[in-house]
């Protein structure tokens, strides 16, 4: 239980919305021991009900306030695939 607390603990202490302490907090909880994590956008605005722009743009102030890495990914013809993030 100790473990779940420190994790509020250290979401509470990010200088984000509400929304990007909620996205952070899913990235912590699905990424593996790296911190590394692989899900869409769309993904993530499923899971916590909120709309992908919303997404988008606390992904962005994650990066911006350094408590994230987003690394874009693509196939060998230029699609798109999903981003991924790696926690700091």
């Amino acid at each position: 239980m100790g473990d779940k607390i420190d994790e509020f603990k250290v979401a509470g202490k990010i200088k984000t919305t509400i929304s990007g302490k909620m996205i952070y907090m899913l990235l912590n909880e699905l990424a593996d021991k790296d911190g590394v994590i692989t899900i869409s956008q769309k993904k993530i605005g499923k899971i916590l009900g909120i709309h992908k722009t919303t997404v988008r743009r606390n992904l962005r102030r994650l990066e911006r306030s350094k408590y994230i890495l987003i690394h874009s990914r693509y196939t060998e013809d230029g699609g798109r695939l999903s981003n991924k993030y790696i926690l700091r």
